[in-house]
C-alpha cells in the first residue's frame, strides 16, 4: 500500500470567490513530488488535533511559508519580520513534537527547517541582507537565486543525495543556532542549510526546497522510511 504522507499548509487572506476570504494554501508542487516518489499526500489544515492526526500518517512533510514568531526564540520582530501567524507557530511546533515523541519519518523545508531549529532551542537570523557574513547570501521579496551547499559524508541526507547539491534560495531569513540538532550541511557563507536529529530513524531538515529543484531522492526517501 502507498504510505500516506502529511503535508502543512498555511491560512492565507486572498480574493477567492469573495474579498479578502481565509484560504488555505500550498504550492502544489509539493503533493506532486510526493505522488511521484510512491506516496499519497494529504494537506493538514491548522487546528487539528495533532495525536489523532498523527496515528493516521505514515508520514510528515512541515512545508515551508511566513515568518515565525521571533517570540517563540525569545527576541523582538526586527522591522522585515512580517507576516506572522502565532497559532500556526504553535500548532506545527506541536506537530513536530509529537512526530518526534513517536518516531514519525519527518521532511521540514525551509520554513519547517527553521521552526524545527527554534522548535529544539535555535534561534533564527530575521533578515540575512543586514546580517554580517550573510548579505549576499541569497534572493529575497519573491526573487530566487542559486548556489552550493556541502553536505557532511557522514548524514542520512549524503546517504541520499551525496556530499554536494545544487540548492534554491528565495528566503530572508535561515537558522543562526540549531538547538540540540546536528548541522550536516551549510553554503559557503557559513549559513546552516540542513540539520539532523540524532537518535531519529529518518528526519530530514533544509532550508531549500527539493520539491522544486526536483530532488525526488528526498521524497522516495521519506516515502521508503514511511512504509516501515
Amino acid at each position: 500500500m502507498k504510505p500516506v504522507i502529511g503535508v502543512t499548509t498555511s491560512v492565507n487572506v486572498r480574493d477567492y470567490e469573495t474579498p479578502e476570504q481565509a484560504v488555505v494554501m500550498l504550492p502544489a508542487n509539493y503533493p506532486q513530488a510526493i505522488r511521484r516518489a510512491g506516496g499519497i499526500p494529504v494537506l493538514l489544515t491548522e487546528g487539528d488535533d495533532v495525536e489523532t492526526l498523527l496515528d493516521r500518517l505514515d508520514g510528515i512533510v512541515i512545508a515551508g511559508g511566513r515568518d515565525i514568531d521571533p517570540a517563540r526564540y525569545g527576541e523582538e520582530p526586527h522591522e522585515r519580520t512580517t507576516n506572522t501567524r502565532p497559532e500556526q507557530d504553535r500548532w506545527e511546533s506541536a506537530l513536530i513534537a509529537a512526530a518526534i515523541e513517536s518516531d514519525l519519518p519527518m521532511l521540514c523545508v525551509c520554513r519547517g527547517h527553521q521552526l524545527l531549529s527554534v522548535e529544539r532551542g535555535g534561534r533564527l537570523h530575521q533578515h540575512l541582507p543586514e546580517t554580517p557574513g550573510h548579505e549576499n547570501h541569497g534572493a529575497v521579496d519573491g526573487e530566487w537565486s542559486d548556489h552550493r551547499v556541502e553536505i557532511d559524508p557522514d548524514s542520512q541526507l549524503a546517504s541520499i543525495i551525496g556530499t554536494s547539491t545544487n540548492a534554491n534560495s528565495g528566503h530572508h531569513q535561515g537558522v543562526a543556532e540549531a538547538g540540540d540538532l546536528t548541522v550536516v550541511a551549510r553554503t559557503s557563507d557559513g549559513l546552516i542549510e540542513a540539520v539532523e536529529l540524532p537518535g531519529s530513524s529518518f528526519l530530514l531538515s533544509m532550508q531549500w526546497h527539493p520539491e522544486m529543484v526536483d530532488q525526488k531522492a528526498v521524497f522516495e526517501a521519506l516515502i521508503e522510511a514511511a512504509r516501515i
